[in-house]
């Protein structure tokens, strides 16, 4: 890779790349005034961990995990999928939970992320109500204010038939309202984007993520299995970014990676845990401002990727059945 000559060039550059990849990108509110800008961050300290779910303690272990983070000097703590459990959309910190977590960042001065159930309506996950609650990750800003969401756009449906059709009737992702945008959030270090769980399995999500200037592209599962680490580092390769992701204790997975395909934090095991580790944001931005492949991208002739296919068509012989795909009820009151 080709060095830049002067740390002026190398500013310049990077600042054009990301500012033109991000013109059309949501941006979440700085929490408070930043001491320097986010170009001048040569290294961030980032954490994940990994925490129980469904036993009542969620609250307690998020904010144990947001303290130690605090205590280490941690920027930015990634938390996993569900574990804020049910909000209410409009008024988030009406959730004990997330009102818990909310206080905890505010108090550690530093950036959370966090999973759960965004509800439009009162009882709409339990009732299972068609685009009635979304799975949703939230960012919590240096003041506890929520400074960020993305909704998860590829619902895991289906595992009735010997691959995954059909969804089953009463599959919470198959009725949620899913996201149809993968937007960046500009925290006051870098920029950031979000995937969940599924999400991951494609990769044009990560692609979409880092072409909209993530430079940090976070991962929050909920999964008993592990985070597949070739995923990972396929996205962070091809996609010139760093890697956070995270799995709840039935699982396993979480870890922190940059640019080649360097992983420099690795949960194996299931169970509680935590880890953390130093991204080099200069070298990262070095790297994204004169990739080969960002430079030399041919958008013009990959039409074939936004087309709708039926490749399993082909395949008939090797034992496919289309299944009936169950109707969506309508919801009146959208």
């Amino acid at each position: 890779m080709q060095k830049l000559r002067n740390s002026q060039t190398l500013l310049a550059l990077g600042a054009v790349l990301i500012t033109s990849a991000v013109c059309s990108a949501a941006t979440a509110s700085d929490a408070e005034p930043a001491d320097k800008h986010w170009s001048e961050w040569d290294t961030v300290k980032v954490a994940a961990a990994q925490v129980s779910i469904h036993t009542g303690t969620e609250g307690d272990e998020i904010v144990d995990y947001i303290d130690r983070a605090g205590e280490d000097d941690v920027q930015l703590l990634v938390l996993g999928e569900y574990i804020l459990g049910k909000f209410p959309s409009d008024n988030p910190l009406e959730s004990e939970v997330v009102k818990r977590a909310s206080d905890a960042a505010k108090r550690n001065h530093i950036y959370v992320m966090v999973g759960g159930w965004e509800e439009f309506e009162p009882g709409a996950l339990d009732a299972l109500i068609p685009e009635g609650y979304a799975n949703t990750v939230l960012i919590f800003g240096r003041d506890g204010e929520i400074v960020g969401r993305y909704s998860k756009t590829h619902g895991a449906v289906g595992g009735v038939s010997k691959y995954c059709w059909p969804p089953g009737a009463k599959d919470a992702e198959w009725v949620m309202k899913e996201g149809d945008t993968f937007p960046t959030f500009q925290l006051d270090f870098a920029r950031v984007g979000i995937m969940i769980c599924y999400d991951g399995f494609f990769p044009e999500c990560a692609t979409s993520l880092s072409l909209n200037g993530a430079e940090i592209v976070c991962w929050l599962n909920g999964r008993a299995g592990p985070i597949e680490d070739f995923i990972v580092k396929a996205d962070i390769f091809r996609n010139y970014c760093a890697m956070v992701t995270c799995n709840l204790s039935p699982g396993s997975g979480t870890m922190i990676g940059t640019w080649p395909a360097t992983i420099l934090a690795h949960i194996t095991e299931p169970g509680n845990h935590y880890i953390e580790a130093d991204i080099d944001l200069k070298t990262l931005r070095e790297y994204r401002a004169n990739s080969r492949t960002l430079h030399q991208r041919k958008p013009q002739i990959y039409g074939a990727i936004t087309e709708s296919h039926k490749p399993w068509e082909a395949y008939i012989p090797y034992g496919h059945v289309e299944a009936p795909v169950p109707e969506l009820p309508v919801n009146k009151n959208n």
